[in-house]
């Protein structure tokens, strides 16, 4: 009977430490990314060019990330996270980007799922005369 008990108890314990273990400490870590998509810009759809670049998730506590997006031919951008179990919402944040010569300021934001070595997210950006509300961003851990 104590035998018994002492299995189901540490079979328990583990249960319960793998459920409590911190989400963003698993996901933490350096990302190459890849955006794809369609906007509206001036009431016309057009298809943005792909954007490149490193992504960095840094763990503030065990919900919370701290998140850099490093354009390889643009600007950085940061802005936090929240982490649940395999769900990622990213805070809005501002960003610029250019089409067709013009430069537009944005508001950006997504949500997404973590996969393994995988993010896949779903951006919007929203801004005078330019929306896009579909935008795929691929994430692979490097």
């Amino acid at each position: 009977m104590k035998r018994s008990f002492i299995i189901i108890f540490a079979g328990l314990l583990g249960f319960v430490l793998t459920a409590c273990q911190d989400a963003v400490q698993q996901v933490a870590g350096t990302y190459s990314y890849k955006i794809s998509g369609r906007a509206t810009v001036d009431g016309d759809e057009v298809k943005l060019s792909d954007e490149v670049g490193a992504m960095e998730l840094i763990r503030i506590d065990s919900t919370t990330a701290m998140v850099t997006f490093n354009a390889l031919s643009g600007p950085a951008y940061t802005t936090q996270a929240e982490i649940h179990a395999d769900q990622i919402t990213l805070d809005t944040y501002e960003r610029d980007i250019t089409v067709n010569l013009t430069d537009y300021h944005l508001s950006a934001s997504g949500s997404g799922t973590i996969y393994d070595q995988t993010i896949l997210i779903t951006l919007q950006y929203k801004g005078d005369k330019f929306s896009a509300d579909q935008l795929t961003m691929l994430c692979k851990k490097n």
